[in-house]
């Protein structure tokens, strides 16, 4: 598998959690959805995802299907949460859909951010982004921290 487009603390801690049994693969989909790291910024918990718009994940109406759009969120929001808590997972997840997506749009780009803790619980956003900026999306995560086992 190729990392070249991981951020070095990504891969860092993606790590250190392999070593702990904790993570056994980055997931495929991002791979599959040719995801690509553009910006990582720790001191605001960002991070910056790109995804070209793929003919095979269309609707049957010529639009992004709104799974895909969701999942390339979710691979943008996934790895900033390994790197601004301890192992968690999604809950749920919201997504808003503002704008239909054809392959006319070459690729989207999502703007993952963390925007609070409360004891267990984690809450994420994210923008998906036209290459003009314009907003096709918004999405707001619960994740929940993994209990620690003995």
């Amino acid at each position: 598998m190729d990392f070249s487009s991981f951020p070095p603390e990504f891969i860092q801690r993606m790590g250190q959690m392999m070593a702990n049994g904790q993570l056994k693969l980055p997931p495929p989909i991002f791979m599959d959805m040719a995801g690509e790291f553009v910006d990582m910024d720790m001191a605001a918990k960002t991070l910056t995802v790109r995804f070209p718009v793929q003919e095979r994940y269309q609707n049957p109406m010529g639009y992004m299907q709104g799974g895909m759009i969701a999942a390339a969120i979710d691979n943008a929001i996934g790895p900033l949460s390994f790197m601004v808590a301890a192992p968690n997972v999604t809950k749920t997840m919201e997504v808003t859909y503002l704008r239909p997506i054809t392959t006319s749009v070459a690729e989207i780009t999502v703007v993952a951010a963390f925007e609070s803790q409360n004891e267990r619980e984690l809450i994420f956003v994210a923008d998906v982004l036209r290459e003009d900026g314009t907003k096709l999306a918004t999405a707001r995560s619960l994740n929940v921290l993994l209990k620690r086992t003995a």
